[in-house]
């Protein structure tokens, strides 16, 4: 309609008129190009407090797995300190059933898996962008390449329960008295029952002072150790995460009120 009416004045060389219903066709055209963006910003705005929301829920998950898992490496790292202290001793301070409890702990492998879906789909789907703290966006970085580390520095210790402790405890100790009967937890109580009786189970007193026994108690040491400082430092970051993304969160909420 609008465009009939600037022909009809163009024809009638009516020159006011043409300048001003260029001039509204103008400022519809601005005015249709403003709202499609500022729809468009808070599209975006909504879709980036999701992705907040999610990934503070991945962190949320990470951080449990990693404490809980730091527990364990403390366990497993106190285990060896027990047994080192005993070989060292020659004495009969721990009882075999106690030793026989440590040692198992030198098949325990732990793997840390890192909650990184919501990450994932942002990088994989270009969506990064549309978080706008760039201070964020690199902690976001920083943290998830840090997981990288745990699941390559837990591929490499997990090559010594086949290279090391399985072929030593095959050789040297009686692999059913060190076996935790509750490892496997969903096995059913008849199974768990059916395990057969240690054939040696004092067989740990005969290799306890031996310098090959203090050798890969002290390497289990060695990888407990190593792990908990890559944990550590990874529970750090993931701490300075989880304030960036509350106080982004909060900002946003502030925002809106």
């Amino acid at each position: 309609m609008r465009l009939r009416h600037l022909i009809e004045h163009v024809r009638a060389q009516n020159w006011t008129a043409v300048v001003l219903d260029f001039l509204i066709v103008v400022a519809g055209i601005v005015v249709g190009v403003q709202v499609n963006d500022w729809w468009a910003s808070r599209v975006d705005a909504r879709r980036e407090t999701a992705y907040l929301v999610e990934l503070q829920e991945d962190l949320r998950q990470s951080i449990e797995e990693i404490e809980s898992d730091s527990a364990a490496y403390r366990t497993i790292a106190q285990s060896m300190i027990a047994l080192l202290e005993a070989s060292r001793r020659h004495d009969e301070s721990l009882t075999v059933e106690q030793l026989n409890r440590h040692c198992s702990r030198l098949l325990y492998m732990i793997s840390t898996p890192i909650v990184a879906d919501t990450y994932s789909n942002l990088t994989g789907s270009g969506d990064l962008s549309l978080i706008r703290s760039q201070q964020l966006r690199n902690a976001l970085a920083s943290f998830y390449a840090r997981t990288e580390i745990i699941r390559l520095v837990s591929q490499t210790h997990e090559l010594q329960l086949v290279n090391t402790f399985q072929p030593y405890i095959m050789n040297e100790l009686d692999y059913l008295a060190i076996y935790e009967h509750d490892r496997k937890r969903s096995l059913p109580a008849e199974i768990k029952a059916a395990l057969p009786r240690p054939f040696d189970e004092r067989r740990i007193r005969e290799v306890l002072a031996t310098p090959r026994f203090r050798n890969v108690v002290a390497i289990k040491y060695d990888i407990a150790t190593d792990m908990l400082d890559v944990l550590a430092t990874t529970l750090e970051r993931a701490r300075d995460l989880e304030r960036l993304l509350a106080r982004e969160l909060s900002a946003q909420e502030a925002g809106k009120s």
